[in-house]
Parts: structure tokens; sequence; C-alpha cells
């Protein structure tokens, strides 16, 4: 079996929660800009495996996963002649400050987030009620009068809901332990 770290060649986690502000994200020392594709990383190779680690490429539920934590999307590709371990425990983010983070399991990731409420209503001819227009900004306001009733709607209408984290969205793209095999990815 490989046991060593091969993701401290390009610092790199699954998923790292992070308290207060995110850490300014670069490239470890020989890393490389990623090829194009989804948000922005870095890409390095050691021993015959690559790890490829991107920033901003979440696209799941909570849509706002990136204002709680920094979930980067990892590809590891094995073109050694070993197998190759792969723990949550020997992955970690390394700012350049030297500050680490280390990797969470999808599974112990805790707490809830505020999600603005996605709208889906499609119509035509149809004037929104002035006070609704932020969140449906595909329709045209109404401008004739059309009052809000706060004492309805400060109970019945939210505008986020809390969403209970981990969802099912990060478990099933959580990259998860195991062996990668040679030639595997």
């Amino acid at each position: 079996m490989h046991y060593r770290s091969v993701l401290s060649a390009l610092a790199a986690v699954s998923l790292v929660a992070c308290s207060g502000n995110p850490p300014d994200l670069a490239p470890a020392p020989g890393a490389m800009p990623a090829p194009a594709g989804p948000g922005s990383g870095a890409t390095a190779t050691v021993e015959d495996v690559t790890v490829e680690a991107r920033a901003g490429a979440w696209n799941g539920t909570p849509k706002n996963l990136e204002a709680e934590s920094i979930p980067l999307l990892v590809e590891i590709t094995n073109n050694s002649d070993r197998p190759l371990r792969l723990r949550y425990n020997e992955m970690q983010l390394v700012a350049p400050n030297g500050q680490t983070f280390n990797a969470i399991p999808p599974f112990r990731v805790e707490g809830d987030v505020a999600e603005n409420v996605d709208v889906r209503f499609r119509g035509s001819g149809f004037l929104v009620a002035p006070y609704l227009s932020r969140y449906y900004p595909i329709y045209d306001p109404f401008t004739g009068a059309f009052f809000f009733d706060r004492v309805y709607y400060d109970r019945f209408v939210p505008a986020s809901i809390n969403v209970e984290l981990p969802t099912a969205d990060m478990i099933a793209m959580a990259l998860p332990e195991g062996v990668l095999e040679p030639g595997g990815s």
C-alpha cells in the first residue's frame, strides 16, 4: 500500500470548515494553475500521482456553502504502479501564511446555513407585486397601488430558510476515503 501523503504536494481538501474569514488561497510551491474548468485552482504531479483542486466550483445545495466553508473540487489521478490511500486526516489546506485547515469528513459537518429561497414561478403577462421585485427579477413590478401586509408576510413568507448540514449533495459529491488503484481517477 502506498502510504505517503500525495496531497502535501498540493494543499487540497474535500471540505474545510472555517471560522471567521476564509484564508487567501494560492497554489502550493511547485503547483501549476489548473486547466480551464469550473472555479479556479491548481494542479501538481508527484511520483506519477496528479492532484487537481478547485475553489469556486461548488454547484449543489446549499448554494451558499462557500460563505460558510471552503468546498474544493478535488480530482486525483493515480498513474503510479502502487495503490494510493486517501484519508481525510492526511489532507489539509495550507494558507500562504502557513495556517493549516484540516479536512472534515462530510458526515461530521454540523450546523445550518441560511439560504435564499429559489424562485421557480414562471408566467407571462404577469407583473409582480412591487415589494417582491427583488425576489422575481425576471418580472416587471406592478406600478399601481399594491400594499404590503407586514403582519401576514412577516409570519408566513420567509426570504430565507435554514438548511441543515450536511446536505445530501455535500455527502454525494464528497471525495470518500478509500484506495485509488494504479490507473484510477
